[in-house]
């Protein structure tokens, strides 16, 4: 609904009625058993500490290899919830915790960030020496050409 501006030099300009106000957020999610949860259990059985966050990935990788109920898209931010401690999904995450899937996926990503950097640099100085190549090759060709304008 568009209502008419009043005042001089606005005449036949509309401009948009107010929005109404907008509904109050939806109330935040109640989590029975969540990610925070399932880290201090973790602390509590192994006495090792894990933030939320390598736990999230932990889970994400969990649900990827269908161990898991969970949508993994991007986007997807719902909150992690289940029964209690004693949900499967839960000793599920705790078990692999405790074979080590965390330590041995964070070793496994940092090897394939040192062999991709290790590539750049090496494909940086192929390119280097190519160029140094190309900046010798120009240099002997001006040589050669003062040579044959001195003759």
């Amino acid at each position: 609904m568009a209502t008419k501006a009043k005042g001089k030099g606005n005449k036949g300009t509309t401009k948009p009625a107010a929005k109404p106000a907008a509904a109050a957020p939806a109330a935040a999610q109640e989590v029975t058993f969540g990610v925070k949860d399932l880290a201090n259990l973790i602390k509590e059985e192994t006495g090792k500490e894990v933030t939320t966050r390598e736990l999230r990935t932990l889970l994400r990788k969990m649900a990827r290899d269908n161990r898991i109920d969970r949508e993994i898209i991007p986007g997807n931010r719902a909150r992690y919830d289940w029964a209690g401690p004693e949900d499967p999904e839960v000793q599920a995450a705790l078990a692999a915790f405790k074979s080590g899937e965390l330590d041995e996926d964070k070793k496994q990503k940092l090897a394939e960030l040192k062999k991709r950097k290790d590539e750049q640099k090496a494909a940086k100085k192929a390119a280097e020496v190519e160029e140094d190549d190309e900046e010798e090759e120009e240099d002997l060709e001006e040589e050669e050409d003062e040579d044959e304008d001195e003759d």
